[in-house]
């Protein structure tokens, strides 16, 4: 009896998991941002230390260089804390799509509104910590309100680190007043948003991480590198434990390689030849080498036939069984033999890693890559197999907003 009730409660907090990953949205799903400024890469991990978490948050895109985000910790544990988080992500989703359809975005008002709804539904001795943000890269500004959550890290170009700390108390049954702050982004060169589950984990008797945690965020390469280091130091989180680490492409010190491709079946081969000699002789390793090559190979042949030649997965597939395929190919080189596939290669070596970047940029028409999500699930309708195999091959991946343009990171340890 007790283990029937014991599997029970699990199938329900399981469910109810299912709903907070739901509450959640993230409008820059491996994808990257781009305007004439600048390119910004944001990712995101989210643990919950048990089935139900407190913590909840959502990236989204407010304007054509606008992004909000919010991150919200809710009070204690399990079940009441889990409640919180869906409350609040579902809310302020819903007021984000409203305003957006009004084009009256405002970062005072929606406080003000999520204020209102939550304190309805927390008790008198409840607290509820929340950070939130809005960058504006057309003018390369930052506002930002902070509700008793640890300070935002932002790493400047110079190397040097600026804390901003929180300008309100957390957020109670009585709060009312709103403190919204101004920054500059423009020397910012990566910034981390967290909540207490990340710097207060206790790593011995006399330290916690939060001891250990600027540095390894200043000398951190990139999110997996930062990633890397505190799960290195910690090796189980105390609390449910989320962190945004967001990041501006630098092309400093940057070995790069430029070329182009005409939408031929027979020029596909050489481009791969190509990236793999430029790979190696810049001391990518033979398996990384490997594992690059077949990804870019993949994303290489996307280009060339969903991209450039506008051929859809149900195309190919009775193409492929009526074996008609080749003539497929022709035909369509020949409507369009006036796009190209262009590719770039970055290697940037850094103190401990070196990033190997390739871009690979077609003319076609891009698509929809909110589909993306789909590949976590058992969504018949999607054939997310090739990025799947993408995604064990190479350590970070991003496409454009408009899906015609991919680029691939491999990072590799440097020996010092």
């Amino acid at each position: 009896m007790l283990k029937d009730q014991l599997i029970k409660q699990d199938d329900h907090h399981s469910e109810l998991f299912q709903k907070e990953i739901f509450a959640l949205k993230n409008d820059l799903y491996y994808q990257f941002f781009e305007n004439a400024n600048s390119r910004w890469f944001f990712d995101i991990s989210y643990k919950p230390h048990q089935t139900l978490s407190g913590d909840t948050y959502s990236l989204r895109q407010i304007g054509e260089d606008k992004f909000f985000i919010f991150l919200v910790d809710a009070m204690g544990k399990g079940l009441n804390a889990s409640i919180t988080s869906i409350m609040s992500a579902t809310f302020l989703n819903y007021v984000v799509d409203t305003q957006k359809e009004k084009d009256c975005f405002n970062l005072e008002n929606i406080i003000k509104q999520y204020l209102k709804y939550i304190q309805t539904s927390i008790f008198d001795d409840e607290i509820v910590s929340a950070s939130f943000i809005i960058f504006d890269f057309k003018t390369n500004k930052m506002q930002s309100a902070i509700f008793g959550i640890p300070p935002i890290l932002l790493q400047n170009m110079d190397n040097s680190l600026k804390k901003i700390k929180a300008n309100n108390l957390p957020i109670s049954k009585y709060s009312c007043k709103i403190n919204i702050t101004t920054h500059d982004l423009t020397d910012v060169k990566k910034l981390l948003i967290y909540t207490d589950g990340l710097n207060e984990t206790i790593i011995d008797n006399s330290h916690m991480y939060k001891d250990y945690m600027d540095q390894d965020f200043l000398n951190a390469s990139n999110y997996k590198d930062f990633l890397e280091m505190a799960t290195k130091r910690v090796e189980t989180f105390d609390d449910d434990m989320t962190f945004l680490y967001i990041e501006k492409e630098s092309y400093n010190k940057c070995k790069i390689e430029n070329f182009s491709i005409e939408s031929r079946q027979n020029e596909l081969e050489p481009a791969m030849h190509r990236v793999e000699e430029f790979l190696l002789n810049n001391g990518l390793t033979p398996k990384n080498e490997a594992y690059m090559s077949n990804a870019f190979m993949e994303m290489l042949l996307n280009a060339y036939e969903h991209g450039n030649l506008e051929i859809d997965h149900n195309e190919k597939s009775r193409s492929l069984e009526t074996g008609t395929f080749d003539d497929l190919l022709q035909e369509r080189e020949l409507r369009f033999e006036h796009r190209k596939i262009h590719v770039n290669i970055h290697i940037k070596k850094e103190h401990h890693i070196t990033t190997f970047k390739i871009g690979v940029l077609d003319e076609g028409k891009g698509f929809d890559t909110s589909i993306i999500k789909n590949k976590f699930s058992k969504n018949k309708l999607y054939n997310g197999r090739g990025l799947i195999m993408v995604s064990k091959m190479v350590d970070a991946f991003y496409y454009n907003h408009k899906g015609n343009q991919v680029i691939l990171k491999k990072f590799q340890k440097r020996t010092l």
